[in-house]
């Protein structure tokens, strides 16, 4: 899919929401918009920061055909057709899908798997939130280094977060922005999305 391709796809699921628009950013194509996803605090888990309510369906959106799916940091995210991957297993029911590993160590602990089409991750953006983890704080470099080596080319990584996450340009390339405002007295986040490059 083009990102042309993605943002009409996100229309289609939500047309009562703006539109995400289409920008060039040196020549390639770049989905930037804003979601609001307002004052709803049901969210899939209990757990301290997670996903905002609606979230997971809005990034589905953009990626229709799922495929193999990773999210990184996965926090208390109950079991479902993904790989979770955390360094605390906070769901506790077993699930042969649940990795308990660093982040870091994504291209061993998935050694023996193809590489992932779609990788979702939503870390820990300060120090104070890593405390309420009872987790050491990330190196967004470091993450999203280990993160390009086991997803495959074409294959993208939706991040949440804080900032812009360090990056290399020879494995990632930045194909949207989108701010995520979830209500008032709320941090504004920002959903990078990338595609691996070769």
């Amino acid at each position: 899919m083009t990102i042309a391709d993605r943002a009409a796809a996100y229309s289609r699921t939500f047309p009562d929401r703006p539109p995400l628009q289409v920008v060039q950013e040196g020549g390639a194509d770049v989905l930037y918009g804003t979601w609001l996803c307002g004052n709803d605090y049901r969210t899939r888990s209990a757990l301290y920061g997670a996903y905002p309510h609606g979230y997971l369906e809005r990034v589905m959106a953009l990626f229709p055909a799922g495929g193999h799916v990773l999210h990184a940091f996965a926090g208390a995210l109950p079991p479902g057709p993904y790989r979770r991957l955390d360094l605390v297993d906070r769901v506790g029911a077993p699930d042969p899908l649940f990795h308990c590993a660093s982040v870091y160590d994504a291209a061993t602990v998935f050694a023996d798997l193809p590489l992932f089409d779609l990788v979702i991750a939503d870390p820990p953006y300060s120090k104070d939130d890593a405390e309420q983890y009872g987790t050491p704080s990330v190196n967004r470099g470091r993450a999203t280094r280990a993160l390009a080596a086991a997803t495959r080319v074409g294959g993208h990584l939706v991040w949440l977060d804080t900032t812009w996450p360090m990056f290399r340009k020879a494995e990632w390339r930045t194909v949207g922005r989108i701010a995520l405002i979830r209500s008032t007295n709320h941090r504004v986040r920002l959903v990078s999305i990338f595609e691996r490059v070769a």
